[in-house]
């Protein structure tokens, strides 16, 4: 990032990114607790006042963050779930690839995401993306009953027994709890896929996800 002392350099719009990445550099680095909106502005290069012009405080900035985590892991499980073939089932492993890979690339954010830290307030938008990533597993699950491959229940009792295997496996992931031995020596994807499996198995009305591991 090219730093500069004058914040009338920034563009419409270029500010409030800035922000948030420096923010995120120095969560990552230093934790919640030692994160300010002045240690923020020095990492940004920018004056100390420049960041109430987008957040009023610190809370709202870490609000922020956890928000764009969340509209990020919904746009990767989307993504995962259109790159995939029409198969609900791979579209459900994939999705929690997806998922873990987040967790890894930026576990900071996804503990601030997920560890009830947040004042969410008012914030419409916050809830909206808080909302986001569960309803786009739940679409798939949605498909799979549709098409008689998942079990005829309620979707949304579905979806939450995949949700909380995939943030089970992302949490361990992240804690270097989840050991490879456990399923073979494969690739961190390739041991999600195995994992993931395995949940289908108990959500399917095919028994063809048995031995999995």
């Amino acid at each position: 990032m090219t730093h500069t002392n004058d914040p009338q350099s920034y563009h419409h719009g270029d500010l409030h990114n800035a922000l948030l990445q420096a923010a995120e550099q120095l969560l990552a680095e230093q934790g919640v607790a030692s994160l300010s909106l002045r240690a923020v502005a020095k990492q940004a290069g920018v004056s100390h006042a420049a960041p109430y012009r987008h957040f009023r405080d610190k809370a709202a900035l870490l609000r922020a963050l956890a928000q764009g985590g969340f509209e990020r892991l919904a746009d990767a499980i989307e993504v995962a779930a259109v790159n995939a073939s029409q198969n609900p089932e791979q579209k459900l492993v994939e999705a929690g690839v997806a998922y873990v890979r987040q967790a890894i690339e930026r576990p900071a954010v996804t503990q601030l995401m997920f560890g009830g830290s947040i004042a969410v307030e008012d914030d419409v938008a916050y809830r909206q993306a808080s909302a986001a990533a569960f309803e786009a597993l739940l679409k798939i699950i949605e498909e799979g009953v549709a098409a008689g491959v998942f079990r005829a229940r309620d979707p949304h009792e579905l979806a939450l027994v995949a949700w909380t295997s995939m943030h089970g496996m992302a949490m361990l992931k992240t804690a270097g709890l989840l050991d490879r031995s456990a399923c073979g020596n494969g690739a961190i994807d390739e041991q999600v896929r195995l994992i993931a499996r395995n949940v289908i198995y108990g959500i399917s009305k095919i028994e063809q996800y048995r031995q999995v591991c």
